[in-house]
């Protein structure tokens, strides 16, 4: 069973999503889920329930993540198998870039076996189900600037600026 919540962050309100196997979804706020089907968590009181301890546990990382006491996230992911594809091994690779550290689109390419497929990594970036957990916002353009980013320029501004901030 799938469950939902959301989450007041400085990017504004999240939504997660998440089962009894992890975290599935993580929404900015400018982003339109349809979370018909799926049940609301309303009372963190039934941690028994697995998705529940699921969502809690989110919830809880990304408060420290943004609080400044969290540098790396613990929680499990329910990430569909899906066959090997290089934006399977690039959204993998980005759980492999520090807190901080800025990656270009050509070193997560070259990180998932393709180095001349920056484009396509940019590509693993923009669908990334779990923004913020499993940080794309760290995947910069190697001419400079910040490049493009699902929650848009700002939140991935002030996510780089946190994190800057935070070492």
């Amino acid at each position: 069973m799938h469950v939902w919540t959301s989450l007041d962050s400085p990017l504004g309100r999240l939504t997660l999503v998440g089962s009894a196997r992890g975290l599935s979804q993580v929404y900015f706020p400018d982003e339109s889920p349809n979370l018909s089907g799926l049940r609301r968590l309303t009372d963190r009181s039934d941690s028994t329930w697995p998705s529940v301890k699921v969502l809690v546990a989110a919830t809880q990382q990304i408060t420290e993540y943004f609080a400044g006491t969290r540098r790396d996230f613990e929680l499990l992911l329910d990430v569909p198998p899906s066959p090997e594809t290089f934006r399977d091994r690039a959204q993998r690779a980005l759980r492999d870039i520090p807190f901080g550290e800025h990656w270009t689109y050509s070193r997560l390419a070259a990180a998932a076996g393709s180095p001349q497929a920056a484009r396509a990594a940019g590509s693993a970036c923009a669908s990334n189900p779990l923004p913020i957990v499993v940080p794309c916002h760290r995947v910069v353009p190697a001419s400079g600037g910040l490049g493009s980013y699902r929650g848009g320029v700002a939140a991935k501004r002030l996510l780089l600026e946190h994190e800057a901030g935070n070492q």
